[in-house]
């Protein structure tokens, strides 16, 4: 039975990863190449070429078709080998798994499941990226040794904050603020609220570069209401509101960084972990954007990372539940997460168990 998720969107690469140059990337346990055609468009086939079992990622972009690196044999965007030293019934039988590809918020996003079931409305909104008064200041990709729930518990729990990530990028204030989990479908919203508390260290910058008059007598003491909003959308579709507004006003006047996260599943102990964020444009240098590029880094590389890391190495396998975990008042976004997704992978089970007896008593009948 399926582990992941299968009919979802998951992102596997940043747009700019993608060229003529193929790239592979492993998502969940299959070993995709990705590559563009000549017109941009991007593609993406199963890695393994059928004669000797070769990467093509290994191999090279010959126009809108890759060239396997061992005896050249190639394939079109749609799997199919186009030159073999062989004849043509040969070629015919060995067609390479493709799968649909959306190219949306900088990334590329691929369905792993049913291609007839890749509807692109399925893909979470993130309105930020078309927002005025917005520029999207930094992007990374951070490669986990670890479940890619662990992840997601991570971004659902953001009491970490406090203590993970006390040099970087919190004043502690977290822990002291009003938390409210709620869900709607399945989608599962995990929000801190902390009123009327010091602004966090890098919004301090930002407040003192804003031209807006609302912030000009709160820059010297910086009292704000402050606020982290979050959105997870199964399996690892994640959107962060993080910001402050003058303290008392409803968030009037806001200034804020909102971003995307993506978490993709290499295999049951490895993830692909993929960042965006957007600012409140406040006229911040190159200087300033790349500072806050550097710190976002930091934490996200340095001091989660290795906890995420610890955690994987601390179980005893794979089962989250089987570790009987404490459970603490925070970790309710997180835990309905991993419920709406249990559920799912174990409905999508129960379909293809019935698809595939139902093709077995027919292939019977028919024999």
């Amino acid at each position: 039975m399926g582990k992941f998720l299968e009919n979802a969107w998951y992102v596997g690469a940043w747009g700019d990863e993608v060229g003529a140059t193929p790239l592979g990337r492993t998502i969940l346990d299959q070993p995709i190449v990705f590559y563009r055609l000549e017109d941009g468009t991007p593609a993406a086939m199963h890695d393994r070429c059928p004669h000797r079992f070769v990467k093509l990622s290994g191999g090279a972009v010959k126009g809108d078709e890759i060239m396997c690196p061992y005896h050249g044999l190639t394939f079109d965007a749609a799997g199919r080998c186009t030159h073999a030293r062989a004849n043509d019934i040969a070629r015919d039988r060995f067609v390479l798994r493709t799968y649909p590809l959306v190219e949306r918020y900088q990334a590329i996003f691929i369905w792993m499941g049913d291609p007839a079931l890749a509807d692109p409305a399925l893909i979470p909104e993130f309105p930020f990226f078309a927002e005025a008064g917005r520029m999207i200041a930094g992007k990374g990709l951070t490669y986990l040794k670890a479940n890619y729930l662990l992840e997601i518990d991570n971004l659902l729990d953001l009491s970490h904050l406090d203590f993970v990530h006390a040099k970087t990028i919190s004043n502690g204030c977290v822990t002291e603020g009003q938390y409210d989990v709620y869900q709607r479908g399945t989608t599962v919203h995990s929000d801190w609220f902390i009123p009327a508390t010091r602004a966090p260290v890098q919004f301090a910058d930002l407040i003192n570069l804003s031209p807006n008059p609302a912030w000009d007598g709160i820059k010297a003491d910086m009292i704000v209401d402050h606020w982290l909003d979050m959105r997870w959308d199964a399996p690892g579709t994640l959107h962060l509101d993080v910001g402050v507004a003058p303290a008392g006003t409803n968030r009037a006047n806001p200034i804020d960084m909102a971003q995307a996260h993506f978490v993709t599943p290499e295999s049951e102990t490895s993830t692909h972990y993929f960042w965006i964020y957007s600012m409140t444009d406040c006229g911040q240098g190159q200087d300033m954007l790349d500072f806050f590029l550097k710190v976002v880094h930091i934490a996200f590389d340095e001091e989660d990372k290795p906890m995420l890391e610890g955690q994987q190495l601390a179980m005893v396998g794979t089962d989250f539940w089987a570790e009987h975990p404490m459970i603490l008042p925070e970790d309710a976004g997180a835990i309905r997460a991993r419920r709406v997704l249990d559920k799912l992978i174990r409905e999508e089970n129960r379909i293809q168990a019935g698809a595939d007896g139902a093709e077995m008593v027919a292939l019977a009948e028919a024999g």
